[in-house]
């Protein structure tokens, strides 16, 4: 993976754009991931709203039931086992999805106190940080620099038009009952299922427990996800594989159970922010650059066809898929 140096400006200079947008296009592109480092994002915020997560998952399941998951824009909370990538295995994974920076859609303040001062600003700066790589892949592309800004003009603007969210994960210890795959009388459990993400990109930042694995472009073998203290992960998604005909290939990824007994009696945290193209969002045609190495294979229920999805039509079929 390679790390990337980056900032939260909106506008930073050309030149640094650029260089942005050749790094993260030469990491993606072979590797499926990139390391964002010096993103100026701070560490605190991110283990403030861990914090939160953890005293929420405390609360009893009837104040928990205020805020399940809305069927419409998809805020809310996320009980472990609504969302399954792997059917064969009990997914270990509390969430709680940020798409509108509402406080009367936020954990009232009796329950988990500054819930929303502590996730609002976080959600601003993963905002701004995905405006910055979007404007950088844009001048890979010969794209001017607003061109993808303004196909994701709506990022978490709580108008509906947009389906960007940012995802606040735990995933608990693994009870006492999962022996491991070697006893075939026991639970499995898994913390989630592999799968690709159906935006344009994500944006992941977690704690040291480890557990992430990818299948790196042109590989069938699951690698584990080192922990770079303060890094940001970029992850291509779906959307990104079908606008550059694969070339930018969507990472598949999971998040298992550790194999130390140390290590699963311990929970991991994680935030995901999926940063979302405009629903009824058009992008103009991508100048695609030399690739440094040849196309490969997409991962399952990605179409290898030229045409653009509609950004809705896309992400409502994967959601239909996911939830069967």
């Amino acid at each position: 993976m390679k790390q990337i140096q980056s900032g939260t400006e909106i506008c930073p200079m050309k030149s640094v754009v650029r260089r942005i947008g050749q790094q993260l296009f030469a990491a993606l592109s072979t590797k499926g991931l990139a390391l964002l480092v010096n993103h100026g994002i701070a560490e605190e915020k991110l283990k403030a709203v861990y914090a939160d997560l953890d005293n929420f998952c405390a609360l009893p399941e009837g104040c928990q039931a205020q805020y399940l998951r809305n069927p419409v824009n998809k805020h809310g909370y996320v009980r472990p086992g609504t969302e399954q990538f792997d059917e064969t295995k009990k997914e270990l994974r509390h969430s709680f999805n940020i798409t509108t920076l509402s406080a009367a859609a936020m954990p009232a303040q009796e329950e988990v106190p500054d819930f929303p001062s502590h996730t609002f600003p976080l959600a601003h700066d993963l905002t701004n940080l995905s405006r910055v790589l979007l404007q950088a892949l844009a001048s890979v592309f010969g794209l001017p620099p607003s061109a993808l800004l303004a196909s994701h003009s709506g990022m978490l603007q709580s108008d509906g038009r947009n389906p960007s969210c940012m995802q606040l994960l735990y995933y608990p210890p693994v009870p006492p009952e999962d022996k491991g795959p070697c006893c075939h009388d026991a639970i499995a459990y898994t913390r989630c299922g592999a799968h690709s993400d159906r935006c344009t990109f994500t944006l992941v930042a977690q704690d040291s427990e480890g557990g992430l694995e990818v299948k790196l472009n042109g590989s069938e073998k699951w690698q584990a996800v080192g922990h770079l203290p303060g890094a940001i992960l970029v992850q291509t998604g779906e959307l990104l594989g079908n606008w550059t005909t694969n070339l930018l290939p969507p990472l598949m990824h999971r998040v298992e159970v550790p194999s130390g007994m140390y290590a699963r009696a311990r929970g991991r945290h994680c935030v995901a922010f999926f940063c979302h193209p405009d629903k009824d969002a058009t992008v103009p045609p991508l100048i695609i650059p030399l690739a440094p190495t040849p196309p490969v294979c997409a991962p399952p229920h990605i179409s290898l066809h030229h045409r653009l999805l509609n950004a809705a039509h896309h992400i409502q079929k994967r959601f239909r898929e996911t939830y069967a």
